[in-house]
């Protein structure tokens, strides 16, 4: 049976408010008492009540993170740091995994209404307020007044703040890198069947935008899965049409693939881009399988530096998203919104610049 207050109480014979006081740390009671009651609390074994410690707090000291995943995810290294700066801070983080289902990703906003948050920081499905059903608990946590940061890119016509997400300028950072290498024939590594959906769509459309400004002459190959029962399972089912772009297991089989498929163009790429690190390394696999020299015959390069990606046999050309920065920037954006006093203003947009990797697979060895 849990040990309350009213049984230290009573042991020591005294009143409720006296026992409440010492375990809280405030009041009047003299520092003789207050080390008596907690001495014995310990001795009887008691454990604070946090759910009525939030009742009756203004602010809980905890703070929420709704993200899809993070086993071999790009989430991981930031989540991480978040945890690690939330508890320097004396402060607590609950963590909801949606894996991308807009159910989980409701009741992780209802699990954390009910958790009396102070504030969320939120990787959500939406990208426009509209689309938001009119009972979902994201709606609720806004109404209610809880500080809510999106964790990449905009929720249109949401007024939440948000970090701006690195996959533009890093698309851009690398094409660059390669033109400036002599490169003009470039494969784009799509780890998916046609047609894309509209992160990968976007993906497509910086690279052909950077090759049309930095190089018009240059084509582009873009290589995707042939047709066939894949897709990534999750709690709710299976998204068809996809592979795991971030765990080795299917994301190296597939860059050996499209690997194959850009070796067999009429155009043969002399540079290609994979979507994702797992995805390179998986096609520089097949390229050394077949004695192709990486870097020197065909340049491979990733586009977000994942901690997996460090298994690859060579240096990988990629992009350091900076996952420790952008943690930082993640929780102080949502802070000044969850301190700001009525007449302040917080911001309401912030960046992390991506930096470029180089490595043996774009410049050889």
């Amino acid at each position: 049976m849990a040990i309350g207050i009213k049984d230290i109480a009573e042991d020591l014979n005294l009143g409720l408010s006296t026992v409440a006081q010492a375990l809280r740390g405030n009041g009047t009671i003299s520092p003789r008492t207050r080390k008596r009651v907690v001495e014995r609390a310990a001795v009887l074994g008691y454990t604070p009540n946090r759910n009525a410690q939030r009742m009756r707090g203004r602010q809980t000291g905890v703070i929420g993170l709704i993200v899809p995943d993070v086993v071999l995810s790009p989430y991981v290294e930031v989540v991480q740091h978040i945890f690690h700066l939330v508890e320097g801070q004396g402060k607590e983080l609950q963590i909801a995994l949606t894996e991308f289902y807009d159910e989980m990703e409701d009741r992780a906003f209802k699990n954390m209404i009910a958790s009396r948050v102070d504030g969320i920081i939120a990787k959500v499905g939406f990208a426009r307020w509209e689309d938001v059903p009119a009972n979902h608990y994201l709606r609720k946590a806004r109404a209610d007044g809880i500080a809510i940061v999106s964790y990449s890119n905009p929720i249109e016509g949401s007024n939440i703040p948000y970090l701006i997400h690195p996959m533009e300028q890093s698309v851009r950072l690398v094409v660059r890198h390669l033109i400036g290498l002599g490169h003009r024939h470039f494969g784009a590594l799509m780890p998916a069947i046609r047609p894309f959906g509209p992160a990968m769509q976007r993906w497509l459309a910086i690279f052909r935008e950077e090759l049309v400004d930095q190089a018009p002459e240059a084509d582009l190959s873009i290589l995707g899965l042939p047709a066939g029962d894949i897709g990534i399972e999750g709690p709710g089912g299976v998204f068809r049409n996809y592979v795991n772009q971030n765990h080795p297991k299917h994301a190296v089989p597939a860059g050996r693939q499209l690997f194959r498929e850009a070796m067999a163009q009429r155009q043969t790429p002399t540079a290609l881009i994979a979507y994702s690190d797992p995805v390179a390394v998986g096609a520089i696999f097949e390229a050394m399988t077949g004695g192709i020299r990486v870097g020197k015959d065909v340049a491979i390069a990733g586009c977000g530096q994942m901690p997996n990606s460090f298994s690859c046999p060579i240096g990988l050309t990629s992009i350091d998203r900076r996952p420790n920065l952008y943690a930082e920037k993640l929780l102080n954006l949502l802070l000044s919104h969850m301190n700001r006093t009525p007449d302040a203003v917080a911001p309401m947009v912030d960046m992390v610049d991506p930096l470029l990797v180089i490595g043996e697979s774009t410049i050889g060895g």
